[in-house]
């Protein structure tokens, strides 16, 4: 999941997608471009002031001419969307001088400040509404490195991390990141728990391997967060990740092979290791989805109708995270609060997509599944092997 669901214009700054998400992200550009053609953006540069000025600069920002007539009449009322959703969700955002991700122009002009060169932006630019970031065009290209969970660019002296196949993690996403089996193994039985509370345990057992991008893409040639390998699929081994080592700002990690069962109608399920446990317990819950219909019996289903009921269960994993008292989503700690805004990010970027199977297909099982519930919903599948109407 990235970031460029909720850019205003232009391409994606991520380089590493699934043919899924390049579609996602092609779509996207082509809306935006066809919105914003012809019209002027004008964004006024702010730094985010301390937790007692919020709501005055919220109520400054709507009285305001500049934020609220012209940029609703420019941007159709798309222009404070950040703004909002930062404010839902982040009331008391950190503003130290070197650590923001915010930044303050000197003065009133026609065009942003880039957050991460710090400069005055005189040709194309994006922002990204959700995180608020505006960057110049050309560090979309000129290797400025950005995290793989997040999507936002590292700016300042905040150090990024590098895991061993080249992605990168900042610092809020590095805190919860999966990074070896003993970190997934509590993950795992959430996951499961998780399950059980909807009546669906899985008592079937499913080698769960952390692997790094290299061998996703060798299995898939292409890059994807997670697998679940069938009987069918011709694969008898897997390298995976055993231990990782964290050396400065580098990961580096020791792989074992993994030889996988013959003749299981499950074989494994694969999980790209290093992704904060949020994105990682969510991709793991849309992997088991698959698997538990297989083991069910589930046979020949329409490809939107397996991928939507799976991101279904991902985005409800996201939900549960609310209610199960997550020592990780407690408190009111500025890394507490990153954690509750990468959640709706990513609940966000699951109800956004716009691929055939994982977006159309997400959005008429999660319409079948609000309305029908979800037991029903998989009994009629079974059924007919179509969803309720």
């Amino acid at each position: 999941m990235s970031a460029n669901r909720f850019l205003d214009e232009g391409p994606s700054y991520q380089d590493q997608f699934s043919e899924d998400e390049n579609e996602d992200v092609v779509h996207a550009i082509e809306l935006s471009l066809q919105e914003y053609k012809g019209k002027e953006i004008y964004i006024g540069d702010m730094e985010f002031p301390q937790n007692d000025e919020v709501e005055e600069l919220a109520q400054a920002l709507e009285e305001s001419t500049l934020s609220s007539t012209d940029l609703s009449t420019s941007t159709e009322g798309r222009g404070l969307k950040w703004w909002k959703i930062f404010k839902e969700f982040n009331p008391s955002v950190h503003t130290s001088k070197g650590s923001s991700w915010w930044r303050k122009s000197s003065k009133l002009c026609n065009n942003p400040i880039c957050d991460v060169c710090e400069e005055q932006i005189s040709s194309a630019w994006f922002r990204c509404t959700y995180w608020g970031q505006t960057f110049c065009k050309k560090h979309t290209t000129d290797g400025t490195p950005y995290c793989c969970t997040c999507s936002r660019f590292k700016i300042a002296d905040i150090k990024y991390i590098t895991l061993s196949d080249g992605r990168k993690l900042c610092p809020d996403c590095r805190y919860t990141a999966v990074m070896d089996p003993e970190d997934c193994k509590p993950l795992l039985d959430e996951v499961h728990r998780f399950f059980k509370g909807l009546n669906m345990k899985i008592r079937y057992y499913i080698p769960i391997l952390l692997v790094d991008e290299e061998e996703l893409i060798r299995i898939h040639k292409k890059s994807i967060l997670g697998s679940t390998i069938y009987e069918k699929f011709e694969l008898d081994t897997v390298t995976y990740v055993s231990r990782s080592t964290q050396r400065g700002e580098n990961v580096e990690v020791v792989k074992e092979v993994e030889q996988l069962p013959p003749g299981r109608k499950v074989k494994a399920v694969l999980l790209l290791y290093g992704f904060p446990k949020l994105a990682l317990g969510s991709t793991l819950a849309h992997e088991l989805m698959h698997a538990w219909m297989r083991v069910q019996g589930y046979r020949r289903l329409n490809l939107n109708i397996a991928e939507g009921l799976s991101q279904v269960m991902a985005h409800k994993w996201l939900e549960w995270q609310s209610f199960t008292g997550d020592e990780y989503m407690k408190g009111s700690s500025e890394k507490t609060q990153f954690l509750r805004n990468l959640k709706e990010f990513m609940k966000d970027g699951i109800e956004k997509r716009y691929s055939e199977a994982y977006g159309h297909g997400f959005r008429e099982a999660k319409w079948a599944v609000e309305r029908y519930g979800l037991r029903y919903t998989l009994e009629h599948i079974a059924r007919t092997g179509k969803l309720p109407e």
